[in-house]
């Protein structure tokens, strides 16, 4: 560990590894501006161009992954362990294919509005979302991890309000008389949603994780 340290630290930084996490920070980012959207959308045809449009996004932050292990494949010394890179361009990846998920679930089960648990969800994800994307960037900065401390906390606080709106909506739809197909899609799209909650928190885990050990 110590030697590799010292490696890393007397060969030039390897900046385009950050370069393409950022890259796919801001296809999160991107993402999170039309999930909002989601929250707002009247009419089914309004919630099927969102989701088109956040497909788009999906596949941007895709290449930008796919472009990171192209990179890793061509570099003996990376800035921090390539397992780590990989395991962070995966993890911050995962947030946008968890909202391009949850907006194609509701045009496939033909929403023409969500119900206001669902909205409150989409505005918690889509704050969340935007906290993990304005952490990327510190990931340069990863021999200090106290900078990040604040966006940590509040993408952990926001998952917890996320969990306690979920669990809530969804026994009240086992009380609220609705048909078995109605009562399904609802729980599908909540679980789309909490999962995508789950995954901003677990991608800043990764920040994390990452500036604490190469700190």
């Amino acid at each position: 560990m110590i030697v590799d340290r010292l490696v890393r630290f007397l060969l030039p930084r390897q900046g385009q590894f950050f370069t393409l996490l950022e890259g796919i920070g801001d296809q999160i980012l991107a993402a999170a501006d039309v999930l909002a959207e989601l929250g707002k959308a009247d009419g089914h045809p309004q919630i099927e161009t969102i989701a088109v449009r956040l497909k788009e996004v999906e596949k941007a932050a895709d290449e930008f992954e796919r472009r990171l292990h192209q990179q890793l494949d061509r570099t003996f010394v990376t800035p921090i362990d390539r397992e780590d890179l990989a395991a962070l361009a995966k993890a911050l990846d995962d947030v946008v294919d968890g909202m391009e998920h949850a907006a194609t679930f509701a045009a496939l089960y033909q929403f023409d509005r969500l119900t206001e648990a669902m909205r409150e969800m989409v505005r918690i994800i889509a704050t969340s979302a935007r906290e993990l994307a304005g952490a990327v960037p510190l990931l340069r900065k990863f021999g200090n991890p106290e900078v990040v401390n604040d966006r940590a906390h509040a993408v952990h606080t926001l998952e917890s309000e996320a969990d306690g709106v979920y669990r809530k909506a969804v026994a009240a739809l086992f009380t609220d008389g609705l048909s078995p197909v109605d009562l399904v899609r609802q729980k599908d799209m909540l679980t789309a949603l909490e999962t995508c909650a789950d995954e901003c928190e677990d991608a800043m885990d990764a920040i994390r994780s990452v500036m604490v050990k190469n700190g």
